[in-house]
């Protein structure tokens, strides 16, 4: 298990988060789980009690993702010798299934069971039981994304890798889930944005498929791992050979990402200084601080990042 793996199937969950069939429900199940009012959700009423039952439904649909890894990892440790055909076969049904989010040309795999509670749920424990309903009645929904990341699991061939790579697949869906609940007001706006380019989600996560697969059939993901790796130890000897200027370099950075915001809001002329964005831009300031001061260094947490082989 190595950071690209896991940087994948992170980012394959929040395309499933960003799929047709789910990012236009997701009001709703917020409302559903708390049993507020959109309008209520986006004044934030009671952000504890939502916090909670979002956390509770990620758990539920979580231990569904990480069950279905734990099966096909132990299937393709049934086959034992056959692990490069399994690469290969896996890689080629990537393929397909993102030839398919990109053409359509297969319907069946639109199918979907979709979840339709009838009453809220009670507590954590009842968001708990709708995360389980959704993990199983949902997969067929985000089926291509979810089983591109199974298929990469499985070639794993270990349980551990198994449940790392789902578990970072459900951490990507189930993020920008809690951060709706949180902040539903504020991230309205975007998700339409979302809803409007969903044919260009489609199409970005099936060319993703499609790179992905062929990494798979023609036995390249270790290229990727190597490449990361060795970015890494460049990274390494860098800070080595010249720890200050590598130090000014990532503050430098940091605060340009802090004055990004407020200077493309001024440039679309709307309102340049809001309290979140006040508030990114000090914490941007204080890591920059933190870097100059040797407190800190975030060229030295990405070289690590880099080189973690993990399970």
């Amino acid at each position: 298990m190595n950071a690209p793996s896991l940087a994948a199937a992170f980012g394959a969950g929040l395309l499933s988060f960003l799929s047709p069939c789910v990012l236009p429900l997701i009001p709703a199940y917020l409302s559903f789980l708390s049993g507020y009012g959109l309008e209520d959700l986006k004044a934030g009423k009671d952000r504890a009690r939502v916090l909670g039952r979002s956390l509770a439904f990620s758990a539920g649909f979580a231990l569904v993702f990480a069950a279905l890894g734990l099966v096909f990892s132990g299937g393709a440790m049934l086959l034992g010798g056959a692990a490069r055909t399994v690469s290969i076969l896996a890689g080629l049904v990537v393929v397909l299934l993102g030839l398919n989010l990109v053409l359509d040309f297969a319907k069946f795999l639109n199918l979907e069971a979709r979840f339709h509670p009838k009453a809220a749920p009670a507590g954590a424990g009842g968001a708990f039981l709708a995360g389980l309903a959704f993990g199983a009645g949902w997969s067929p929904c985000v089926g291509p994304v979810l089983a591109s990341i199974l298929l990469l699991a499985a070639r794993e061939g270990s349980f551990g890798a198994s449940a790392a790579l789902l578990g970072a697949y459900s951490l990507g869906l189930a993020l920008p889930f809690v951060a709706a609940g949180l902040f539903l007001d504020r991230l309205t706006p975007l998700m339409t944005w979302f809803k409007k380019r969903a044919r260009g989600v489609r199409i970005a996560s099936g060319l993703l498929l499609v790179t992905l697969g062929l990494a798979m059939a023609l036995g390249r993901l270790s290229y990727i791992s190597g490449t990361a790796a060795r970015a890494g130890f460049a990274l390494k000897e860098a800070l080595a050979a010249a720890p200050a200027a590598v130090r000014a370099w990532t503050a430098g950075l940091w605060l340009l990402a802090g004055v990004l915001a407020p200077a493309l809001s001024a440039l679309r002329r709307r309102r340049a200084f809001t309290v979140p964005r006040i508030a990114f831009l000090a914490w941007c300031a204080l890591v920059a601080a933190a870097e100059l001061a040797g407190l800190w260094s975030s060229a030295g947490f990405v070289a690590e990042w880099l080189l973690f082989t993990g399970v």
